[in-house]
């Protein structure tokens, strides 16, 4: 196995992106920002990783691919740059800046040809493991770090967006018991979909 394993985990990523937007939102005026800044800042291993140890196991096999190098960030920066300039929204420029944090944080500079890529070649292959994924997730759910950090920035957002939540309940006390219990049921049957899917890959 390679030894640069994660430098950090996820939602110690999220955490810094989270950050990263409170001080976006004290600018901007806008509360928004935060939740996109943690996006961004999760966003790479979000994609990177089911894509690189599992869709791309067979050639590429790691993951910090895409979503780890500087050419998605610039064009998500370049993007969030016109964003702002025509109609003066700081979205995507605030998941540009997470996702700048989360590839400092990973040190990609140590990593030129993913961080570079296309311009130094193309990516190489590594040698993990069968079920590297996997076991990286258990590994994370092991931290106790990870499980502080989680209700940590619960704790945040409920606290950030307690507007909206108290919008939420009002909304979801419309709906009767039967038709939450039949909606429950059907997002357990998705995620399980899904998580299924993932495992015959």
């Amino acid at each position: 196995m390679p030894h640069h394993w994660i430098a950090m985990y996820l939602l110690a990523h999220a955490m810094a992106g989270i950050l990263i937007g409170m001080v976006l939102a004290a600018i901007a005026g806008d509360r928004r920002v935060v939740a996109l800044g943690a996006l961004g800042a999760v966003l790479p291993d979000l994609i990177d990783k089911p894509l690189g140890h599992i869709i791309l196991a067979g050639t590429v096999n790691y993951g910090r691919i895409y979503f780890h190098g500087l050419t998605v960030f610039f064009l998500i920066l370049i993007a969030g740059l016109l964003l702002y300039h025509y109609r003066r929204r700081i979205g995507l420029l605030a998941i540009a800046a997470g996702m700048a944090s989360h590839q400092f944080l990973d040190g990609m500079w140590r990593h030129p040809i993913e961080w570079f890529w296309p311009l130094l070649g193309p990516l190489p292959r590594y040698d993990y493991p069968g079920g590297f994924f996997w076991d990286a997730i258990l590994r994370e759910l092991a931290q106790p770090s990870e499980w502080l950090l989680f209700f940590l920035i619960v704790g945040l957002f409920v606290v950030l967006y307690r507007q909206e939540l108290r919008t939420l309940l009002t909304r979801l006390e419309e709906f009767s018991t039967l038709q939450i219990f039949f909606a429950a049921i059907g997002l357990t049957v998705v995620v399980a979909l899904a998580v299924g899917g993932l495992c015959l890959l």
